[in-house]
């Protein structure tokens, strides 16, 4: 999940603005056809209810700017915490990075440490991808799985422990990306 936390001065998108503006993304981002790619390529019906612009507010999803449920095989974007392109793509990349982590296989010790490992995952290859500073990007990595994990796992404290013991590991971990095209 990835959660909202900067006020934007432009207005939120409304959810057609947003549905127009998803599909755009998925018929020009290369990063977005190669992670669908290799979800599909895994398992056909790990979206099988698609991905979908709606407003999150006064439900739980309300902080949140997207998400990817497991349990109904979706993703959602929270069209009234996005304000911009950019935003609606790095979070759609970031919940893609989720559903694929899902049905990857994997082994870590518990649960918790899944969550931290895709949580680091899906901020390195989302919204933290372009930043340029090695230190800023590893900071706005490390935040933002901290405040993901810790909805799952605890609170914070008990997330940084996860983040800190799957760090390294995790974050260098750039699949789909670094398998080539063809498998």
């Amino acid at each position: 999940m990835r959660f909202y936390h900067s006020p934007q001065q432009d207005q939120p998108y409304t959810e057609g603005k947003c549905t127009v503006e998803l599909g755009r993304i998925l018929e020009t981002s290369p990063k977005v056809a190669r992670l669908l790619q290799a979800i599909f390529a895994l398992n056909k019906d790990s979206l099988r209810r698609g991905i979908t612009c709606r407003p999150c507010a006064g439900t739980q999803q309300a902080s949140r700017m997207g998400y990817y449920d497991g349990q109904y095989k979706r993703i959602v974007i929270c069209c009234d915490n996005i304000h911009s392109e950019k935003q609606l793509e790095s979070t759609l990349v970031h919940e893609l990075v989720h559903a694929f982590d899902r049905i990857r296989t994997g082994t870590f010790s518990t649960m918790c440490h899944l969550i931290a490992c895709g949580e680091i995952r899906a901020s390195a290859l989302g919204q933290c991808h372009d930043i340029k500073s090695p230190q800023r990007k590893r900071e706005c990595i490390w935040e933002d799985a901290i405040r993901s994990t810790a909805v799952h796992c605890g609170g914070r404290t008990t997330a940084e422990m996860y983040i800190r013991q799957v760090f390294d590991k995790c974050v260098q971990d750039r699949a789909p990306f670094n398998i080539a095209h063809g498998s």
